[in-house]
């Protein structure tokens, strides 16, 4: 990832564990500048690392206006809140397919264009 050289192995890891639970990218999280082109839904959890340093976590609704959750130069306090409120909108849209932790299916790729 070049957008944020530096902290893009911390964005990547953390939407593969998204991924491995069975969350969507674009779908119910998003990453910017991680997936090129990626279609988003109208309500997701979004994750940016700033050129400060910092990071922020936001919430965009139906509606496509975007709460901030936290900002903070804690990646962990950010990894915390960012998967903890991916999950929660995941398991409204998809239930029990929500995994608790990461396993090794497919099911991944159903939402995220076939990427492996």
């Amino acid at each position: 990832m070049s957008e944020h050289d530096g902290v893009g192995h911390e964005l990547d890891e953390v939407a593969e564990h998204l991924l491995a639970r069975g969350l969507g990218e674009g779908v119910d999280f998003y990453i910017p500048g991680r997936v090129p082109g990626l279609a988003l839904s109208s309500e997701f959890v979004g994750l940016r690392a700033h050129d400060d340093g910092s990071y922020e976590v936001w919430y965009r609704g139906d509606w496509g206006a975007d709460r901030v959750l936290v900002e903070t130069t804690d990646f962990a306090v950010a990894r915390r809140v960012f998967v903890d409120e991916s999950v929660r909108l995941a398991r409204g849209r998809w239930g029990g397919r929500v995994g608790k932790e990461p396993r090794g299916s497919g099911l991944r790729r159903l939402f995220s264009g076939g990427r492996a």
